[in-house]
C-alpha cells in the first residue's frame, strides 16, 4: 500500500479540498415575477443570492462576498449577474441588498478570538 492510496483519499471529502478551500451556500431564494430572456416564460426564474466562504479543514473563516445567479426552470438556462438583462438585474439588487453574511461564515475566527481572550483573562493573572 502506498502514501497515494492509503492517505490521499483521507484528505478528500466528496473531492472537496478538506485542509483549506472554497465553499458555497445559497444565502436566499425567490421567483421574481419576470420572464426569461430566452425562452419568453414568465413565472420560470429563480433568483438565487449565494454566498461564498473560505474555510480550513471544513470551518468557515472567512467571508469572500456573495454573487447572484439566475435559474429557468423552463429552459434551464443560468446567468450569472453580470449576464442579465437590466429588469433582472435590478430585482437581483434588490433581493441582494436584504441579504445579510451569515456570522457563522466567521465561525473560525470568532472561536480564535474567543479562546485568545479566555488565554489572557483566564490563565494570565
Amino acid at each position: 500500500m502506498t502514501f497515494k492510496t492509503f492517505i490521499i483519499p483521507w484528505l478528500n471529502l466528496n473531492n472537496e479540498k478538506m485542509i483549506a478551500g472554497k465553499k458555497s451556500t445559497i444565502l436566499k431564494s425567490e421567483t421574481p415575477n419576470l420572464t426569461c430572456p430566452k425562452c419568453d416564460k414568465k413565472n420560470t426564474i429563480t433568483l438565487n443570492i449565494i454566498g461564498d466562504y473560505g474555510h480550513l479543514l471544513l470551518i468557515p473563516f472567512i467571508s469572500k462576498g456573495k454573487r447572484g445567479e439566475s435559474n429557468c426552470s423552463n429552459c434551464k438556462q443560468v446567468l450569472s449577474h453580470k449576464d442579465m438583462k437590466s429588469d433582472l438585474k435590478l430585482a437581483y439588487y434588490e433581493l441582494k441588498e436584504h441579504v445579510k453574511t451569515p456570522i457563522w461564515f466567521y465561525g473560525g475566527l470568532i472561536a480564535i478570538k474567543v479562546m485568545v481572550i479566555y488565554k489572557i483573562i483566564f490563565i494570565n493573572p
